[in-house]
């Protein structure tokens, strides 16, 4: 699957929902992230998961070979290769700014590799999430003038696999 099919995927998946929900689109795009990962042979946690000590709930996390989680959904640091925070539509202003910063912080301190994802971004946003801005992996998979309108899609799907492949590689 390419960076565009996942967007496409989620924007279908939103339109034949029926009504807008972004608990659903987000819950969504998460699945299908967790879909085309496998598709390149990188396994994921379930959604919504955590790290023992670390209060934050996580989108994904990219176990280390063979780990499995407590109760389904606890991790220990050691299990962990990457954190993943996966956004349908980017950031919404500066509050997402800062809490994602907060999170990656948290992540970092307990040396734990971390980077966000959004399918989708509207070009030129000044609250758009990038790596120079944040000091962290981000990726966007599209740019969009306007919501819901055409997308352009970037080669940051590649990126995105190759970050995950070295994160299991060097913590593996």
């Amino acid at each position: 699957m390419t960076g565009l099919e996942v967007v496409n995927k989620a924007r279908e998946a939103k339109q034949r929902f029926g009504a807008k929900c972004s608990k659903f689109a987000g819950a969504v795009a998460v699945e299908i992230v967790k879909s085309a990962l496998l598709e390149q042979g990188i396994p994921t946690s379930p959604r919504d998961v955590f790290v023992r000590g670390i209060p934050v709930e996580v989108d994904l996390v990219v176990p280390r070979d063979g780990q499995e989680p407590a109760l389904a959904l606890l991790y220990e640091r050691t299990q962990v290769a990457a954190v993943v925070e996966v956004k349908t539509t980017g950031s919404f202003g500066e509050s997402t700014l800062s809490k994602i910063r907060q999170d990656f912080s948290r992540f970092q301190e307990n040396g734990l590799p971390y980077a966000y994802v959004t399918l989708e971004e509207r070009r030129g946003y000044r609250w758009a999430l990038t790596t120079d801005r944040m000091g962290f992996p981000c990726f966007t998979l599209a740019w969009h003038s306007v919501m819901n309108g055409p997308v352009d899609p970037t080669e940051e799907w590649l990126a995105f696999i190759r970050f995950l492949r070295e994160c299991r590689r060097t913590t593996g």
